[in-house]
């Protein structure tokens, strides 16, 4: 394969696990020579805004050998940006109570908070339905390890994935996880997690990522969020993102994970984290980095 200056695209649509419309499915092939068979997949939500930034981290790391040759997989919707936030918040959140709802005030209007709950049937399509899809169109694949990224919501989603279904995929990269959804009640599935977990023949490598400067308060919000400034203070002191993070990361550890790594980066807030999070967390997942 010639080396390329960018990263590889072929997209094709699947429908929606809703029944209503549909998923644009975006792929890049390794940039270099990758094994006929086993070859590890990157499967990337909220793809509309980080499918381009994972698949051209692949491409760069593996020309370097950095870690080995592998596909990514991004899942979005090809919407305006108003609408891709309330479809990514539908699809990548457990359910959540009325009251929660409106506790997230002008933050859950702009998001669709009243539309979240969608992420058994969601992950249920990653799985079930693109996971087969990708193997059949992309046979190098087959036999790879199958690894879940998410930030921020997606992160959550990611959280959410590795607790109710752990045998779903080989590493989970829970970036900037959003654990404060609905008062931190994903923490609630710990248990069971612990039971799963156990009767596994070989645990999934779990990677925890969160911008250390999460939790300093905001000076200004982006035109258009339709959050005051006062709104979006209050959100970050509830959230506790890094507290969170850690948290999270200590109760799995608790719960029987041994194939785990926390990172805190240093000088990154919620958005910059992104990328440390793609690069460090398949390092991890790929069995580079303990």
């Amino acid at each position: 394969m010639q080396f390329s200056v960018r990263a590889s695209l072929e997209q094709f649509t699947l429908a929606h696990p809703s029944g209503t419309g549909a998923l644009r499915i975006s792929v890049a092939a390794p940039a270099v020579a990758a094994p006929a068979t086993g070859v590890p997949v990157l499967y990337v939500v909220d793809g509309d805004m980080l499918f381009g930034m994972a698949a051209e981290i692949a491409r760069a790391v593996s020309s370097v050998a950095g870690f080995p040759a592998h596909y990514v997989v991004g899942i979005g919707y090809d919407a305006a940006y108003a609408d891709f936030l309330k479809l990514r918040t539908a699809d990548l959140t457990p359910p959540i109570g009325a009251d929660a709802i409106e506790g997230l005030g002008a933050l859950g209007t702009a998001i669709g908070g009243e539309r979240g709950g969608g992420a058994d049937a969601f992950l249920a399509f990653l799985i079930e339905t693109l996971q087969p899809e990708i193997a059949t169109r992309y046979p190098q694949t087959v036999g790879g390890v199958p690894v879940l990224f998410g930030h921020s919501l997606g992160g959550l989603f990611a959280a959410h994935a590795l607790l109710t279904r752990p045998d779903g995929f080989g590493a989970f990269i829970a970036s900037s996880p959003s654990l404060w959804w609905d008062g931190f009640s994903i923490l609630q599935r710990l248990p069971v997690f612990a039971e799963r977990l156990a009767a596994l023949p070989r645990q999934p490598r779990v990677f925890v990522d969160v911008g250390a400067k999460e939790q300093d308060l905001p000076t200004s919000v982006p035109d258009g969020l339709g959050v005051t400034l006062e709104e979006a203070q209050a959100q970050v002191r509830a959230a506790r993102m890094v507290d969170g993070a850690r948290e999270f990361a200590d109760a799995l550890r608790a719960a029987g994970a041994t194939e785990l790594r926390h990172v805190g980066f240093a000088e990154e807030d919620h958005v910059s984290v992104a990328p440390a999070g793609i690069i460090h967390g398949m390092r991890f997942a790929l069995g580079r980095e303990r």
